[in-house]
């Protein structure tokens, strides 16, 4: 039974005036819905102190007035044909807006929730090839096997288990040795602890000239100041970046260098070099956000900074593999750093779900977690090699270019022509694609969209390439 919280007003009235008064207030109010069963009048009796037949009293009155049902020989329940009345809209319960100063200025969700009929996300993974039954016999598992103190307080650095097994992935995956792991709920709170951490408000943050959105808004709302710095085809510009460095105090780097998001792009062995001897001359954090790590094609990925550097603090996410909801990620960084990590995650979640960790734990010991991940990489270079054909025909043609990237789940494209009037007509015809301007620091207008082939099939693709193609046999 769905419990109800209807209150009834203090006065010298007959408790059953008082009862039918708070049931009817919550009715006209929308607190109680058409076809909502309402409690027993035994537990409404005790609710109130007062006989069964007082509560019964001031229910029958409602059902006579039409806002109840009287189901016999069972229950009462809010009638589907309440009777209309524009209370709702005048109800002094509806309370006014506060008028609060915000700390920082609030921005819109709406990309977030917007669904088109093809959709090219620059980082969405194909969810319909995630193995739900697989995965419902490992949780299940997991969840049978459960031990309390798992369900406890207590995991702030992440359950041991999970913790056993992310090491020994990360070892063989990435080579990271001797090194702290955190598991956080996706690698914005890593992204958001790092900055917490270590930056005041007023501190200089370099991030990429072109980069990842949510990340700049995460250091823009503890106060720090973004200097973007320059990408172009062997990554960040170290040497702006040096520049920079003699000028400000800069307080943190953040930067994803492997398939550099947007353009693709990988960081250069002259530039990873350089960058980290910026960063251990001036002491200098590196954020390193590795957002796409598994997916490569042509040729194998550089290991991350981190393991050259213990001024590079390594995130990444599982929800490139597993799907965004599961909101699993990792920190990794120095010894020396742990703690103070650890405090922060502490402040800000206490610890990530106990049961997502007990299953990607128990998934990862048995295989299957690899063996998903095997089957999405050969999934996915077929469509990366697949879109690829289909912007060869479009070069043809309009002499679009691209960079081309080794992995990844993106192309960076060219189109020549402003691409933000590009992705608005395909919006139009019910096909996303993300545009430069949306992932430009200075939000100028551009050519390029970063346009994702991991989470569409090849149907999808030349369907929305048909779309993309008649776009820009207009504007040209």
């Amino acid at each position: 039974m769905k419990s109800v919280n209807i209150k009834i007003q203090d006065s010298k009235k007959p408790k059953y005036e008082r009862i039918y008064a708070g049931f009817l207030t919550a009715l006209k109010d929308g607190v109680l819905k058409p076809g909502e069963r309402i409690p027993s009048t035994r537990d409404l009796a005790k609710i109130y102190k007062c006989h069964r037949l007082t509560v019964m009293n001031a229910l029958q009155a409602l059902v006579a007035e039409g806002w109840l049902e009287a189901k016999e020989k069972a229950h009462y329940q809010v009638s589907e044909k309440a009777p209309i009345t524009e209370s709702t809209k005048e109800s002094p319960s509806k309370k006014k807006a506060p008028h609060f100063e915000l700390a920082s200025p609030a921005f819109s969700l709406t990309a977030e929730r917007t669904r088109y009929k093809i959709e090219f996300w620059g980082g969405q993974p194909d969810l319909r090839l995630f193995p739900k039954d697989e995965f419902r016999k490992i949780t299940s598992e997991a969840l049978r096997r459960v031990k309390p103190d798992q369900l406890s307080y207590g995991a702030t650095q992440g359950l041991p288990v999970l913790l056993e097994q992310v090491e020994e992935y990360f070892r063989r995956s990435r080579g990271l040795l001797e090194i702290e792991y955190l598991i956080t709920n996706g690698s914005q709170e890593g992204i958001y602890i790092i900055a917490q951490t270590f930056l005041k408000p007023g501190d200089y943050v370099v991030v990429e000239g072109k980069g990842y959105t949510p990340a700049w808004r995460v250091l823009e709302s503890l106060g720090a100041k973004l200097i973007p710095i320059a990408v172009d085809d062997e990554g960040l510009n170290t040497d702006e970046l040096a520049l920079i460095l003699k000028k400000k105090k800069v307080k943190l780097i953040y930067t994803t260098p492997l398939h550099q998001y947007p353009t693709t792009v990988t960081l250069s062995p002259r530039r990873r070099q350089k960058l980290i001897q910026l960063a251990e001359s001036y002491r200098i954090p590196i954020l390193e956000d590795d957002y796409d790590h598994e997916f490569h094609y042509l040729s194998p990925p550089p290991a991350p900074l981190a393991t050259q550097t213990p001024y590079a603090i390594y995130v990444a996410s599982f929800s490139k593999i597993l799907y965004p909801g599961a909101r699993i990620g990792v920190l990794a960084c120095h010894e020396s750093l742990f703690e103070a990590f650890a405090m922060q995650k502490f402040l800000l979640s206490r610890q990530s779900d106990s049961l997502s960790q007990l299953s990607l734990a128990a998934w990862m010991k048995e295989g299957g977690f690899e063996r998903h991940l095997r089957r999405t990489t050969r999934v996915y270079e077929k469509r990366f090699h697949y879109m690829q054909e289909q912007l060869e025909l479009l070069k043809v043609t309009y002499g679009i270019d691209w960079v081309q990237p080794n992995g990844g789940m993106s192309y960076w494209v060219n189109l020549k022509t402003n691409s933000r009037k590009v992705s608005e007509a395909a919006k139009r015809k019910d096909v996303f694609f993300m545009n430069e301007t949306e992932l430009d620091f200075a939000k100028k207008d551009g050519t390029h969209l970063r346009i994702g082939f991991a989470g569409v099939n090849e149907a999808e693709i030349k369907q929305g390439f048909e779309v993309l193609n008649q776009i820009l046999k207009k504007s040209n």
